[in-house]
């Protein structure tokens, strides 16, 4: 045996290898096979082929993100299909759903706090040009948040509503007054994702580090300013347009 290359008696493991790092579970139960996690549990770098300890934990991240998307993404459809309905109150549930898919994506970039600069400077060697703006799932929900609101003027229009009017007299309509706080809330939901996005690449590259395909990092600022309903945002400026404040009222 080669010197240092200590062997558990036991288990057989080398190590100065992750003794855990193997394939467990049969993937012949109900449950596993009902989940897929045979097929789900190998989509990850083995063992020998990580650049690094913290890669497993660097893919796993973003491939959750994806899975998250992907449920948001069918809210959004559920959204748009139920709009034209009437169906008020299911528009809302679904996007309520979304929207805390999203906090769930941003919650999860926390756990790059826990990983140095220097574990993602070997992890990034690997990457080629890959970039986080050609993630399936958010470029997907730019696609489809259009057909959102289009599905949303369609329900103010079977109201004979404007934006404003909804706004301004919000009591003779508030199943759809609380859609339109639902999507404020997803479109807030999708900022804060952003802007975790962007404290959590300051964090590990700097703010003077530019991305893999070579774009400073205003340019990711800039993106992140961005909103998906910018109608629901300007609403609110001008019902504060023609504001003056008026004597204290204590």
């Amino acid at each position: 045996m080669a010197a240092g290359a200590c062997l558990c008696s036991e288990t057989g493991f080398n190590m100065h290898e992750n003794p855990f790092d193997v394939d467990y579970g049969s993937g012949e139960t109900e449950y596993e096979r009902y989940l897929r996690t045979s097929e789900l549990l190998s989509l990850q770098k083995p063992a020998p082929r990580r650049s690094h300890p913290d890669e497993l934990l660097f893919q796993v991240i973003h491939q959750v993100e994806e899975l998250w998307m992907k449920a948001a993404i069918h809210e959004l459809g559920e959204t748009a299909r139920a709009l034209p309905e009437s169906e008020h109150e299911q528009a809302r549930a679904a996007l309520c759903r979304a929207g805390r898919l999203f906090a769930l994506c941003a919650n999860q970039l926390l756990l790059f706090d826990t990983m140095l600069p220097s574990a993602y400077l070997v992890i990034r060697r690997g990457l080629g040009r890959g970039s986080g703006m050609d993630s399936p799932g958010y470029c997907r929900v730019g696609e489809v948040v259009p057909a959102v609101w289009g599905a949303f003027e369609g329900a103010l229009g079977q109201e004979h509503l404007d934006l404003v009017a909804l706004y301004q007299e919000p009591s003779p309509h508030p199943r759809l007054l609380a859609v339109a706080e639902a999507m404020v809330s997803f479109d807030a939901e999708v900022q804060r994702f952003k802007r975790e996005h962007i404290m959590t690449v300051r964090r590990i590259i700097g703010t003077g580090t530019a991305s893999l395909r070579g774009n400073p990092m205003d340019m990711l600022e800039r993106s992140a300013k961005l909103t998906h309903f910018p109608m629901l945002w300007a609403v609110r400026d001008r019902m504060f347009l023609d504001f003056r404040t008026g004597p204290l009222s204590p």
